[in-house]
């Protein structure tokens, strides 16, 4: 029971944030308070998903995440770029053993 209501909560999980967050601006004099809520879900989401080794979950979440951030447009290009790089850095650590083993 407890692995189908698991089920459940991820499967609604991002499709609910999605549906929910066009409507934010909707909110007026909350907006903001309504935009911290959803990015905080999809962070508080992240680690659940890359706990369960759902990385596509989780690059979704952290998308929801750095799109509704109450963030300015600039600091989200910048929080982009970082994390690209990041990315970037973590794939050739992996790789780099191979590459040695390879000579």
């Amino acid at each position: 029971m407890l692995l189908i209501l698991l089920k459940l909560i991820k499967w609604v999980s991002l499709p609910a944030l999605l549906v929910a967050s066009p409507f934010s601006q909707y909110a007026a004099r909350y907006e903001f308070l309504v935009d911290v809520v959803i990015s905080l879900a999809a962070i508080a989401s992240v680690p659940w998903a890359i706990r369960s080794r759902d990385y596509f979950w989780a690059a979704g979440f952290v998308g929801i995440a750095v799109v509704f951030s109450p963030l300015l447009l600039v600091l989200k290009i910048f929080l982009l770029m970082g994390l690209a790089c990041a990315v970037m850095a973590a794939a050739l650590l992996a790789t780099f053993p191979a590459f040695l083993r390879s000579k």
